[in-house]
């Protein structure tokens, strides 16, 4: 009866990735089918995991991702990728995927900020040549939307 009153590290680590794992079919299902339904199962799944396993930072990344991505709620995903950088600071993905969604948010400077930061640590080709366009035409868009004084 004890064992079911505090499970063990590796029974809280093993249920932590199994829920972890039905998000991700849940995702790729929903991915393959366009179905809102998947998506919200497999925050649920993940929802799941982070209770057996708190500091699972890729799980926050893949929900942050999904949050901007497939749900349209970029400021949970900003919450969810910020968690996933403070946990695992190798998670460069996290930065350039936040900066997307303060960019849903038209929050530009942030963004910019962001895709910066990526370009500092990030060595993924595509990600970086994308991460300097965006800089470029984000900047031109902070610039239009100052007040003239």
């Amino acid at each position: 009866m004890k064992l079911l009153a505090k499970p063990s590290a590796w029974y809280r680590f093993l249920m932590a990735h199994i829920h972890y794992l039905i998000g991700v079919v849940h995702r790729y299902v929903g991915n393959s089918y366009g179905s809102r339904w998947e998506y919200e199962a497999a925050v649920e799944a993940f929802n799941r995991a982070v209770e057996w396993k708190p500091d699972f930072a890729q799980v926050y990344l893949d929900r942050g991702i999904l949050y901007w991505r497939e749900l349209d709620h970029p400021r949970k995903a900003i919450h969810d990728l910020t968690l996933a950088m403070n946990l695992d600071p190798n998670l460069h993905e996290a930065q350039f995927n936040r900066a997307i969604a303060h960019q849903q948010l038209r929050e530009y400077a942030e963004a910019i900020a962001d895709f910066q930061a990526y370009l500092a640590v990030g060595t993924h080709p595509y990600w970086r040549e994308h991460a300097e366009s965006m800089i470029r035409e984000l900047s031109e868009w902070v610039l239009d939307t100052k007040p003239v004084s």
